[in-house]
């Protein structure tokens, strides 16, 4: 394997965005968003939240749809603002960064949930015609982690976030795999440095499962830390090869073949272990700490029957090959009966006495 970068490897890469840790952190808006703000957010959100707003000079804007025309029809007739407060979990945030965008206005994060890494990107994620594009380039002002927010979130939606994190170790391989067969594009050589940073991320969750499971303040901050690394997509050149690869092929097929929506870190977690499970590599410690944090992955647990799954397994191949994604091992190999056995084995062992 070519190591394109070892004379570089003390380098360092500008990650992350301004981030505030704290509690109490959301009545301080009132105080400092310049009046009058958007504060963007769920219909579900506001009834806990808006009290810490009361007496600031701000409306909401409740989020029903991430598809790209309907956000620039809602942009064009938002009132008249001065800032913005994106509020919630990934949509909320998405749609926050795209009204900054497309509004040129400032604006402040404050995620509800880690349920994604949709804070820490300077691009939204929207859909056109269901298709996942991102838009935009939307830096925030800075992001405020309240760990009593977190912690009193629905334990799932927080441990979704490893998914974002895990798949670092998807990503790696089959950026090593492009690069042995000779298909790993010319703008994206393979990066020891950027790959090592991103195992490094990897191994922080694994060795904080329990603080995870626990949602704790240290916990958080390690779940935080990995999310951050988001941020490196930009600081690599608009590079994705580090941070993922199979994982989200998987959850992009699945969205596709079913027009289902996901709590994103079940379909990327178990992305995670088919790419692991291809790669012949990291399969039983990554599902050992998925399962051991508490997030469930089996399909039905996303509403989906092994059939609709399996379909969906059977497609990606044809699926990212058809919509041009970076060349992974999803590409190429062929998922055969006895690896859809074995996988099915590996989940019911994995959450036997969990359930």
């Amino acid at each position: 394997m070519a190591d394109h970068c070892a004379p570089a490897l003390n380098r360092e890469l500008e990650y992350g965005f301004p981030t505030i840790f704290g509690r109490g952190l959301l009545e301080e808006f009132r105080n400092f968003v310049n009046p009058p703000f958007l504060v963007v957010t769920m219909d579900d959100l506001w009834p806990i939240f808006g009290r810490h707003f009361d007496g600031a000079d701000c409306s909401p804007y409740f989020c029903s749809s991430i598809e790209q025309a309907d956000l620039e029809r809602d942009a064009a007739s938002l009132g008249s603002f001065r800032a913005i407060v994106g509020l919630g979990g990934g949509q909320a945030l998405d749609v926050a960064k795209y009204f900054s965008w497309r509004k040129n206005l400032p604006f402040f994060q404050a995620p509800t949930a880690l349920s994604v890494n949709a804070v820490y990107g300077q691009r939204a994620g929207v859909r056109q015609e269901g298709k996942v594009v991102y838009r935009g380039w939307a830096v925030p002002q800075a992001i405020y982690i309240d760990y009593d927010v977190l912690a009193a979130c629905p334990p799932a939606l927080n441990w979704s976030g490893i998914g974002d994190v895990l798949c670092f170790h998807t990503g790696v391989l089959d950026w090593r795999y492009a690069e042995r067969e000779g298909k790993v594009e010319a703008k994206w050589r393979y990066d020891e440095f950027l790959a090592r940073r991103s195992l490094a991320k990897v191994r922080t969750i694994v060795e904080n499962v329990d603080n995870i499971r626990a949602m704790n303040d240290r916990g958080i901050n390690a779940l935080v830390d990995g999310l951050k690394w988001g941020t490196s997509y930009h600081g690599a050149g608009w590079c994705p090869r580090h941070i993922e690869g199979t994982d989200h092929f998987l959850f992009y097929t699945l969205e596709n073949l079913t027009g289902k929506k996901f709590l994103h870190g079940q379909p990327v977690g178990l992305g995670v272990i088919v790419g692991s499970m291809l790669h012949e590599d990291g399969a039983e410690e990554m599902l050992d700490t998925i399962a051991s944090i508490g997030l469930d992955i089996r399909p039905e647990a996303m509403g989906l029957t092994w059939n609709q799954f399996e379909d969906g397994l059977r497609a990606m191949r044809s699926y990212v090959n058809e919509v041009g994604l970076w060349h992974s091992i999803a590409h190429d190999a062929a998922i055969s009966r006895g690896f859809i056995a074995d996988l099915k084995r590996r989940l019911a062992n994995a959450y036997i006495h969990r359930s």
